[in-house]
């Protein structure tokens, strides 16, 4: 909300179950917060073991804004916003999909790769191909998605194919867009990876997304920029709300035993940058991705 200068957002939060009052509290002012014990009766389902029952949030919550605005950006809550406005997304033409989004991590090389993950693709929709987006950051047009009902549309899929819902509702919304979005170039979501992590030593994406297991509130290797955590312990400080820090699984929990993991996580991440760029050099700057073409930057350049 910082970066948010001119006031052209508004902002919400989603929270289903038992939040407590600290929780809440660390929202800041101006947060438009809906909490939701549970979910109206047509949008439950049988969660199972391996989808946590906040998933379907997202579906929820852009069914509930599409009606009231005609553009929704959505991030999930492991992404760190470097820079710049997100207000500057609301200038993106409209071209009649439902939505803009990055390529998930897997399918940003040049060259074909991951045959199981393209096989998992195909079982969503074959017309999918290379055209498969993270679901962690959204720029979804409202008026297409509510007269579309893409929200109720995944869930559906969700109910039907539970089997091929290997990540939750990203599956079942790429398979039920089936390729039909607006490619955004991967500074707007920089998702985290060996491959992303040494790139990241000459440019300076908006939006950084932690999606492995590890966040930087439980980097106890140190491993992340320290600016990213030393930012949200500062926000928690201001707060009064260190106490909801979990210290020892935190960059804070780092000890001098652990230094020769960390340098073996650090060599594995940061081996081979050349090769690593060139797997990907194509992908970062296509000419195919709305924003570029727009002349609207994701990223900056360290110097």
């Amino acid at each position: 909300m910082a970066f948010d200068t001119d006031g052209r957002l508004d902002h919400h939060a989603y929270l289903i179950g038992d939040v407590s009052d600290d929780e809440l509290s660390a929202f800041p002012a101006g947060t438009i917060i809906h909490r939701l014990a549970d979910y109206p009766d047509d949008f439950v389902y049988d969660y199972g073991n391996h989808v946590p029952k906040a998933t379907m949030l997202r579906l929820f919550a852009l069914a509930d804004l599409a009606t009231e605005y005609r553009r929704i950006i959505y991030l999930d809550g492991d992404i760190f916003q470097a820079w710049g406005s997100l207000a500057d997304l609301l200038d993106l033409s409209e071209t009649g999909t439902p939505l803009a989004a990055v390529r998930d991590r897997s399918h940003w090389f040049d060259r074909p790769r991951m045959r199981e993950q393209k096989t998992y693709v195909a079982r969503l929709d074959p017309r999918i191909g290379e055209r498969y987006f993270n679901a962690g950051m959204l720029v979804v047009n409202g008026p297409v998605w509510a007269e579309g009902r893409y929200s109720r549309a995944a869930l559906d899929f969700f109910k039907a194919y539970p089997e091929r819902c290997r990540y939750g509702d990203e599956s079942a919304l790429n398979g039920v867009i089936a390729g039909n979005w607006d490619s955004l170039s991967p500074g707007w979501n920089w998702q985290m990876s060996k491959t992303s992590y040494p790139l990241l030593a000459s440019r300076r994406p908006r939006l950084v997304h932690f999606t492995g297991p590890t966040k930087p509130w439980t980097d106890k290797l140190r491993l992340f920029d320290a600016h990213v955590f030393d930012e949200m312990r500062a926000f928690l400080r201001a707060g009064g709300l260190l106490h909801l820090l979990d210290v020892a699984a935190s960059p804070d929990g780092f000890t001098p035993e652990m230094e020769r993991r960390r340098m073996r996580m650090l060599q594995v991440y940061s081996e081979n940058p050349m090769d690593k760029r060139e797997a990907v050099k194509e992908f970062l700057g296509a000419p195919d991705h709305v924003d570029i073409a727009q002349g609207l930057r994701s990223y900056d350049f360290a110097v």
